[in-house]
């Protein structure tokens, strides 16, 4: 949540006070500053349990429960410093196991509004048995603290690397709450059983020491365990030197996004030392905040987005003094006097005392145990996952870890009308329905219950069940598993079949998604690498070239408009033919012969000087099939013949030291410096089919249904040309060195659906002739990394009545995402509630699984499924705004598409254009488009390859598919 100016102004006046803004960071080993005599060294390590090995070189953690002796008391001071300051980053694993213990007792605290909405993010820790601690600008008042709640375990899994879903405690303010605006914090009961039984004593709490001396001292590093943004919980540490102590604070650097407002600072004991609190921002000369780029920072940025110079934490010691003089005032001492004297073990005691029982894995400390109490005659009893009632017959029921106590006497049905049956074994009464348990405590018993003992189970998680007709409103469990399998082979194999219905929601089973078949292919790490990464723009090595105008144009100019496969490749064959002395172009990728051989006639022609292509570095597949030669491929053959006449350059990509994140997915050619073509589709057959199919209806259905739907627009206006070649350029000359990289993919098949998908009415299709006039126009030219994502945003803020959008891909931010990107989603759906707002996407034709993740994510978000539709060969990227804007171009909706990819488009502020590209969509929508129902997930499969194709199998098109994330 945004921080109150006030405090960040506190912060920075008091930084300034002691020249930490002249500060730079200090290497105390070779500056031999902050030596402490040796008596008070050994006293340190003493107490801070650890202890030196007898040439110095490294310490060890020690029992500090008996004197240990210090061996090396020669040693000289300043190498005696060195160690207990902490200067060095040689660590023993027992630093992780332990920040793996402690971890447990940091929470993400979801900060609610009145009415229950959300209004933000902060990190909590349990400081006692029963109290949470975080920040006073997290949880101001008593009321915003009672719509709040705290969350444990919120953690990425290993595995799949998903965000495992917590333990979600509710916050009491009711039974005690103490804060403070001086010291930024507040302090809060919580309540001791979680929403799916959980105990709040599994987690333990971090005992506070009254130590302002030595608990941690300048020159050392402070780790801070946290939920930026809401984010999974992650750790920092080794990067935060504590600079200064200032009364009651402790001041540290660092140079990644501070720890979100509430988390604990601890030394290298895992004491906590500090409530982490805010900053000091970055400003211009001007004052005005600077974002991570050094561009003046705004709230649509988010905050994580915000260019942070040093840290405040709220020191221990202060925290209790003050607390200690309000025992005798507060509402419940016995709250606080917990803290001062707990009658439990902390999460560190507990970890010497018993260091067994706190494996990462263990989050709750202890596995859970489930107690059946006998009634009457009825016994019973549990062990092992398995409940026993003799009846006095005895029957055994094997359901796993039983995950909540039942009630004696009672037998336990399912329904598929989503309640509960219990049935009175005493009376037989009839069945009494009760509600099922809420979806997270459903989905925390299904992954313990439906997930033991199965290896081929990747995930189980929330979606929505599908009829005929769409998208219901009923919440179903969606079991994703490595392959589908018949009741055949699952009993061949020995494995269960799973339910059809689990404590009353459906249970519908997918076969892996595109992303999972890597996982298993080449393994988490690996797969983590290839896949797409949500990076800032300051990760990457983009700089905008010299002389580079995005400005605004209004002017006379000629636009001809067009689609595919109605007129794109005779369209673009007349553009490139036309060339007289250069042609300029920057693509994602380039497979067809006959656009090759186009560009190489026009290059051979008297007076042409330079074809310069600057093309996307990963070529695809490693089985590229041979009948469909990759982008290198076309330049290979090339070369030979134009020779000097060709320029190529191969843009780096990747989150380190790339030009552009994942991909170079531009798609433009610049004539002459005078006119440029600009599309959504690549020089494929797919999107640029070599035909014609005006006046032939039958060739035009064909395509329609076979290839894909592309925007495309040349612009004849040497000003427009002129800026498009410049951006290219500078990518040409930045990526001279570069070469085409071969990823190390797997070999995958697909096996599509045996029925097609059923048509809800019988289609009319229309053949759009070009749109084509010399006049005024007025238009703005857009690149990422460049000024697309805020542009896109003013554009749909100005929407009044209707927002068209036809793109590929309509991915949802993920956790990471650019702030811009979020605030994208967030206008859209607000719009929503007074716009016609239609979405048309294409659901991943060869990931089925994904398709469907993609698809119900737009209904978790929000957004009304009744208007949205899938279509088959979508991979236009455009939008239609008012019947007058119009956005065309390559940019899909996806985080790295808007913000750190490289993309062109066009936004037209003209209403006979707007109409023109809006009959195409209104002709898409009832004649292309389909609603997404069941069938859309049924009959296909994706199976890694053996050497072989499988019959019937098609091979999978990784590069198409990267494009599309």
């Amino acid at each position: 949540m945004l921080l109150d100016q006030s405090i960040v102004d506190e912060i920075k006046s008091r930084w300034e006070s002691y020249g930490g803004d002249r500060l730079k960071p200090r290497d105390l080993t070779a500056t031999k500053t902050s030596v402490k005599p040796i008596d008070a060294i050994d006293a340190f390590w003493r107490k801070r349990a650890i202890a030196p090995s007898a040439d110095g070189r490294e310490f060890r953690s020690i029992t500090p429960a008996a004197p240990v002796p210090m061996e090396s008391t020669s040693l000289p001071a300043d190498i005696r410093a060195e160690r207990v300051l902490g200067t060095s980053d040689l660590l023993e694993v027992v630093f992780l196991e332990a920040a793996l213990s402690v971890a447990r007792t940091v929470a993400r605290i979801r900060v609610g509004t009145a009415i229950g909405s959300l209004l933000g993010w902060g990190t909590g820790f349990l400081v006692s048995p029963r109290l949470l601690l975080t920040n006073w600008h997290v949880l101001k008042t008593e009321d915003v603290a009672r719509t709040s709640t705290a969350e444990f375990g919120y953690e990425t899994r290993l595995g799949d690397l998903a965000a495992r879903n917590g333990a979600i405690f509710k916050l009491r303010p009711d039974l005690f709450f103490l804060s403070d605006r001086a010291l930024d914090f507040a302090l809060v009961a919580i309540e001791d059983s979680g929403n799916g039984g959980e105990n709040l004593s599994g987690f333990g709490f971090n005992a506070l020491i009254d130590d302002d001396e030595t608990l941690i001292i300048k020159g050392q590093f402070a780790n801070i365990i946290q939920h930026p943004s809401g984010q999974p919980k992650q750790l920092a540490f080794r990067q935060n030197e504590v600079i200064e102590k200032p009364e009651s604070f402790l001041h540290y650097r660092t140079d990644t996004a501070p720890g979100s407002s509430g988390a604990p600072v601890f030394n290298d004991q895992w004491q906590v030392v500090a409530l982490h609190r805010a900053g000091v921002w970055a400003t211009n000369d001007a004052g005005q905040i600077l974002a991570m780029d050094n561009t003046v920072w705004n709230e649509a940025m988010g905050e994580e987005r915000i260019k942070w110079i040093s840290n405040e934490g709220v020191r221990v010691p202060s925290l209790l003094r003050l607390w200690r003089s309000k025992v005798g005032s507060v509402r419940d001492n016995s709250y606080l006097e917990e803290i001062f004297s707990p009658k439990t073990s902390s999460v560190t005691e507990e970890m010497i005392a018993n260091p067994s029982r706190h494996s990462s894995s263990d989050l709750n400390g202890k596995p859970r145990e489930t107690v059946i109490a006998p009634a009457g005659g009825v016994t019973s009893s549990a062990s092992d996952g398995v409940a026993t009632w003799t009846i006095p017959l005895k029957v055994s029921i094997a359901l796993g870890d039983l995950p909540a106590p039942l009630v004696s006497g009672a037998g336990v049905g399912s329904s598929s009308t989503g309640v509960l049956n219990v049935i009175d074994s005493a009376t037989g009464a009839e069945p009494k329905a009760t509600p099922a348990p809420d979806m997270e405590t459903t989905l925390r018993r299904a992954r313990e219950i439906l997930g033991k003992g199965r290896d081929d189970i990747l995930r189980i998680r929330a979606g929505w069940e599908f009829d005929e007709n769409g998208v219901t409103d009923r919440r179903a469990l969606v079991v994703v598993v490595k392959r589908k399998r018949s009741l055949a082979d699952l009993a061949r194999a020995g494995v269960t079949e799973l339910p059809s219905n689990f404590e009353g929601y459906p249970v519908e089973v997918m076969g892996p998604s595109v992303q999972d078949m890597l996982r298993l292919a080449v393994g988490p790490s690996r797969a983590e690498s290839l896949m797409p990464a949500s990076v800032s723009p300051e990760e990457i090595t983009y700089k905008p070239p010299v002389g580079l105008s995005l400005e605004e144009v209004r002017d006379t100019m000629r636009v001809v408009a067009h689609v595919s496969p109605d007129a794109g490749w005779p369209i673009l064959k007349a553009f490139i033919g036309d060339a007289r002395e250069t042609l300029v172009g920057a693509m994602y990728e380039f497979t067809a012969p006959y656009i090759r051989d186009a560009l190489v006639a026009a290059a051979k022609k008297n007076g042409f000087k330079k074809l310069t292509l600057v093309l996307d570095s990963n070529r695809g597949s490693v089985k590229n099939d041979p009948n469909v030669p990759d982008s290198e491929a076309m330049i290979r053959a090339m070369e030979p013949i134009l020779r000097k006449k060709l320029d190529t350059a191969w843009v780096k990509l990747g989150s380190v030291n790339g030009w552009v994140n994942h991909d170079y997915h531009i798609k433009v050619l610049v004539r002459d410096a005078e006119a440029f073509w600009l599309s959504s589709g690549n020089w494929k057959e797919s999107g640029q089919p070599e035909a014609d199919p005006a006046g032939d209806d039958e060739l035009l259905k064909r395509l329609l249904l076979k290839n894909n739907r592309e925007w495309h627009a040349v612009i004849e206006h040497g000003g427009l040309a002129t800026a498009y070649q410049t951006a290219i350029l500078g990518d040409y000359k930045a990526n001279l060195n570069t070469r085409p990289q071969e990823p190390e993919l797997p070999e995958l098949f697909f096996v599509g659906p045996t029925a097609p998908l059923r048509s809800e009415a019988a289609p009319v299709y229309r053949h759009f002739v070009p749109f084509d006039e010399r006049r005024e126009f007025v238009v703005r030219p857009l690149l990422t990394p460049d000024n697309y994502v805020d542009t896109v945003i003013d554009l749909v803020k100005s929407g009044q009545n209707s927002i068209l959008i036809q793109n590929q891909s309509l991915a949802m931010p993920p956790a990471q995402a650019d702030g811009r990107y979020r605030v994208l989603w967030e206008t859209i759906l607000k719009k929503q509630r007074n716009c016609d707002v239609r979405l048309i996407f294409r659901v991943q034709d060869r990931d089925p699984t994904g398709g469907r993740e993609m698809f119900e994510a737009l209904k978790d978000y929000g957004f009304d499924p009744k208007r949205i539709k899938k279509q088959t060969g979508c991979h236009t990227k455009g939008m239609i705004v008012d019947g007058r804007h119009v956005l065309l171009g390559s940019h899909n909706l996806t985080n790295m598409g808007a913000t750190t990819n490289r993309d062109a488009s066009l936004l037209f502020d003209d209403v006979q254009l707007a109409t023109y590209f809006g009959e195409i969509f209104e002709h898409d929508w009832e004649n292309l488009a389909q609603t997404v129902t069941a069938q859309a997930w049924r009959g296909s499969e994706l199976m890694l390859g053996d050497g072989s194709q499988p019959e019937g199998a098609e091979l999978f098109d990784w590069k198409a598919w990267f494009e599309a994330q």
